[in-house]
């Protein structure tokens, strides 16, 4: 099954019929229609390993859904997160023992389940200066980078005790801290606001997308990133496909692939061959051309920049890809634009 948002308050789950990778064998009808939610979802994560959905939203609540085999449908169980502005995002640690909530709070909540009281209470991470875009853990689960409108992304200790391990795991020498929830362990300043931030699954490189349409890389520990200036639209999101692999896609409407080969990262090619409904490209016109077509529009009544019905987006995404989704078998996600489309792509 998928689950999704149709930019309403409503989460609707789909049945793949066991073809998740081909979304139109999937079925017409959402199965189930989860409508707790009071504002629009702005975040949805499925556990694989526990089987559970976490949902927040604008009404600046998080859901966790469970499924009762007995009654046939997702039950709920409301997490107050006490921030004050709206969640922006949502997302399950590895192991599926806690998840992590941006906001327009300038906090993120980091939610785990405290059997003794049958709740899921939360843990404030309070150290940024303004809205938390997005969010990603690291493979062991212990800590969080987070890309915010302060221009800065970071990384955080998000340990708690009793819950996580505290064995090493290599960590001890490149974050001394690692075990005090909430601290700072890395931040990093890209003169604009981070969108997207994403741990590889070695958990040796971190990546972050900024509006300044770039994209950076680093490692755990180290003070300085490679930047990547782009020449198309800002970055909302990238991620992972394995460890020398990145996608990155966003207001551009077309998933860029970039490798690593030496230890440096460079685009290595767009994903979309961008061969859709267009005609073909737009021709300049001269500014005689121009203002001769300013002054027939002038006299016609026309609306002036109108364009025509056959200059279409070339791309398969007619908008901007708001979402995606790793399966996390180093070739396969999906994504969600604007235009109402759920596309799966194989890298």
């Amino acid at each position: 099954m998928v689950a999704l948002s149709p930019n309403s308050s409503e989460v609707h789950i789909y049945a793949t019929n066991g073809k998740p990778s081909s979304t139109k064998d999937w079925a017409k009808e959402p199965a189930f229609v989860l409508s707790e939610h009071t504002g629009y979802v702005s975040g949805i994560d499925w556990c694989a390993k526990t089987n559970q959905l976490v949902t927040c939203a604008h009404d600046r609540n998080a859901y966790v859904w469970k499924f009762s085999d007995e009654e046939k449908k997702w039950k709920p169980t409301l997490v107050i997160l006490r921030i004050n502005r709206a969640a922006t995002t949502v997302k399950w640690s590895p192991d599926g023992t806690k998840f992590a909530v941006a906001s327009g709070a300038k906090v993120v909540p980091v939610c785990h389940f405290e059997s003794s009281n049958d709740w899921w209470i939360s843990k404030m991470i309070k150290k940024h200066k303004a809205t938390v875009n997005m969010l990603d853990w690291s493979p062991n689960g212990k800590f969080l980078i987070t890309g915010s409108c302060d221009f800065k992304a970071r990384v955080f200790s998000a340990f708690i005790k009793g819950l996580d391990s505290e064995e090493d795991d290599g960590f001890g020498s490149i974050y001394p801290k690692q075990h005090k929830f909430g601290e700072i362990l890395q931040e990093f300043d890209i003169k604009s606001w981070v969108n997207g931030v994403a741990w590889s699954p070695g958990g040796k490189t971190l990546a972050f997308t900024g509006q300044g349409s770039t994209i950076n890389f680093a490692s755990p520990g180290e003070t300085e990133s490679q930047l990547i200036r782009t020449k198309t639209l800002p970055f909302l999101h990238c991620f992972f496909l394995d460890d020398d692999t990145v996608i990155a896609c966003g207001w551009d409407n077309n998933p860029h692939v970039y490798k690593s080969k030496g230890g440096e990262w460079a685009l290595d090619r767009k994903l979309d061959p961008e061969t859709g409904s267009a005609a073909g490209p737009v021709k300049k016109k001269a500014f005689g051309s121009a203002f001769a077509k300013f002054q027939q529009a002038d006299t016609q009544g026309q609306k002036f920049g109108a364009k025509k019905a056959d200059a279409g987006i070339k791309t398969f995404h007619q908008n901007t890809i708001t979402s995606v989704f790793n399966f996390g078998d180093g070739k396969t996600f999906t994504a969600a634009s604007l235009d109402g489309r759920l596309l799966t792509w194989a890298a």
